[in-house]
C-alpha cells in the first residue's frame, strides 16, 4: 500500500474543522501522486476518490467539531483506505473505498482483540464507527 503522509492519529488532538482540513488535504495530496510504479498503480482512481471524498464530507456534515483526522493511502489497484487510530482508547476503524464500483467500501473497526468489518453505503455507518472510535 503507498501512504501519504501516514501519521498516527489521536482522536484527542486539534478541532473538528482542523481535522477535517487535514484529511481532505492528505485525500487531496493522493492525486499528486505518481500515476504509477513497479508494483502497480499509486494515484487512486477517480471512483475512490469520489466515494472517499463524499462519505468523509458526509460524516464531517453529521459530525462537525468532533470529526477525527486520518491517515490515507492507496493500494496497487488505486483504492483508498483511510484509517484513524486512538492510541488512548486502543481504538482503529479503517474505511476502504474500492477502485470500481463493482466492489463494496467496508469498514473495519478494532478495539484490543475485538475487531469486524461491514459494508457501507451510507456516511451514517462510518459516523457511526467513528463516533465509537471517538469513546475514551
Amino acid at each position: 500500500m503507498t501512504v501519504a503522509k501516514e501519521q498516527i492519529t489521536d482522536s484527542s488532538s486539534n478541532s473538528g474543522l482542523s481535522n477535517f482540513r487535514i484529511t481532505i488535504e492528505r485525500l487531496i495530496e493522493l492525486l499528486d501522486l505518481e500515476e504509477e510504479d513497479e508494483y502497480g498503480i499509486l494515484r487512486p482512481t477517480e471512483y475512490a476518490f469520489r466515494t472517499a471524498m463524499k462519505l468523509v464530507v458526509e460524516a464531517y456534515d453529521s459530525m462537525g467539531n468532533s470529526f477525527p483526522k486520518c491517515s490515507t493511502g492507496t493500494d496497487d489497484q488505486g483504492s483508498i483506505r483511510l484509517a484513524w487510530q486512538n492510541i488512548n482508547a486502543d481504538r482503529r476503524v479503517r474505511l476502504f473505498c474500492p477502485h470500481t464500483p463493482d466492489r463494496k467500501a467496508y469498514i473495519y473497526h478494532q478495539k484490543s482483540e475485538e475487531y469486524g468489518s461491514e459494508d457501507i453505503t451510507s456516511a451514517v455507518t462510518l459516523v457511526y464507527w467513528l463516533e465509537w472510535f471517538n469513546k475514551v
